[in-house]
């Protein structure tokens, strides 16, 4: 998972169109539905204004209300009338199987095989980007969401050092909470408990397991001692939260490590930013590592495993007169300069396997080292905000935090109700 869209990132316009119907367009139009509006993308986004100018592309953002759910509604009503936008920023599996049903997604395989994305991209990751084996959407920013985050003087004051395995976190946590401090932060809203049990089910059973689990929603594995397991490491994890302040921002869990007053937070990568910002300013000396497996790497039953979140752009039908402008496009968000600058901005990472990561920081390098490792070895796996349907993302969200919120919930209730979620799948 990745935190849903906040208030921060649904300010999607900068223009607001009329939604009533056709209207005329010039060649080389390119109209965009995106979420990139805050400072931060500023130099990315001039960067990408003036190459699409270059190519004799007009740019004109597609806008909403201050509500990202008017996005969609507007984006729904432009396609209805058979006037969609070049592109538009959506989860993949939001979009992709809706809209390829109906028929209106744009391919963009000449594009893709001229670029080798098949080579540039993990298989896993491609996968999203696909309708029926055919290109229909770009990537633009990766994250590992099974990351570790640490305050070292937290940890030194409690004499431990990064916890490598589970029941080496448990330890660590013991002796953070006697030192004073809180072992793990957490804001215990619904979407962090999910995030929190996807990075359990990886590190308990390892890649193999979380992709018959958590991707293909399989009944058997769903209903495995593995899972049972996964469960009860994940319930244990509460006894080492600050139970007293539930249902808080992942920003506000993420301040308390940075003040000093947590030892260690399960995050993805998009909290990098905090830390080094942080960091920056002498407020806080952290670390990062992936988080916590059942047994070290060069063990038996160990496996490397990276669960990744991605944001991408959907294309979809356009007339022939705008076709050019939205390959260029798509075009140059694959374009190493704009993946490297989108993802400076962003705290992410480029998607291409060749980028160049030298200008990130050591967290980001080491991420995209286990990125590259992942693609190699077959265990990069989709988030459930990736993989699945958003209907059942809900469900499994709320079965996950109810079994979080009450002790008096056995494991395996939970997961015959996963199991009931899962069959629910469109």
């Amino acid at each position: 998972m990745k935190p849903p869209r906040l208030s921060a990132r649904a300010a999607i316009v900068v223009a607001m169109l009329t939604c009533c119907g056709m209207r005329a367009t010039a060649a080389g139009e390119l109209e965009v539905l995106h979420y990139w509006t805050g400072d931060e993308y500023a130099g990315a986004m001039a960067q990408l204004r003036n190459r699409m100018a270059a190519q004799g592309h007009d740019w004109r953002d597609v806008g909403a209300s201050a509500d990202g759910a008017d996005a969609v509604t507007l984006l729904r009503r432009r396609i209805m009338a058979g006037d969609a936008p070049a592109a538009a920023q959506l989860m993949p599996v939001d979009a992709i199987g809706q809209w390829g049903r109906q028929g209106a997604l744009g391919g963009i395989d000449p594009l893709a095989r001229a670029e080798g994305w098949d080579r540039l991209l993990p298989a896993a990751v491609a996968a999203t980007l696909k309708y029926r084996g055919s290109y229909v959407a770009v990537p633009v920013h990766v994250h590992r969401n099974n990351w570790l985050w640490m305050n070292n003087a937290v940890l030194a004051k409690a004499g431990v050092r990064a916890p490598g395995t589970w029941d080496e976190f448990f330890t660590a946590a013991g002796a953070i909470r006697r030192a004073g401090f809180v072992p793990l932060a957490h804001g215990a809203q619904p979407w962090q408990n999910l995030h929190v049990l996807e990075t359990v089910v990886l590190g308990s059973a390892g890649p193999a397991f979380y992709r018959r689990a958590l991707v293909e929603l399989d009944p058997a594995a769903l209903a495995s001692p593995e899972m049972e397991r996964a469960l009860l490491t994940f319930r244990r994890l509460k006894q080492y939260t600050d139970t007293r302040r539930p249902e808080r921002d992942w920003t506000t869990a993420s301040a308390e490590l940075i003040r000093g007053q947590a030892g260690m937070q399960l995050m993805g990568e998009w909290a990098g930013p905090l830390f080094a910002d942080a960091a920056a300013a002498g407020r806080l000396d952290y670390a990062c590592a992936a988080a916590p497996v059942h047994t070290r790497a060069g063990t038996p039953g160990h496996a490397p495993g990276y669960v990744f979140a991605l944001d991408s752009v959907v294309l979809f039908k356009v007339a022939p007169s705008r076709a050019g402008a939205q390959r260029d496009f798509a075009s140059a968000l694959m374009s190493p300069p704009i993946q490297r600058q989108m993802n400076l901005a962003k705290g992410a990472l480029p998607v291409r396997l060749d980028a160049d990561l030298a200008p990130f920081g050591p967290c980001a390098r080491e991420s995209g080292a286990a990125y590259r490792l992942a693609a190699r070895t077959g265990t990069l796996v989709p988030s459930m905000g990736v993989g699945l349907a958003p209907t059942v993302v809900d469900a499994l969200r709320d079965i996950v935090t109810d079994f979080w919120r009450d002790e008096r919930i056995a494991p395996r209730t939970v997961m015959d109700r996963m199991i009931a979620a899962a069959g629910r799948r469109p």
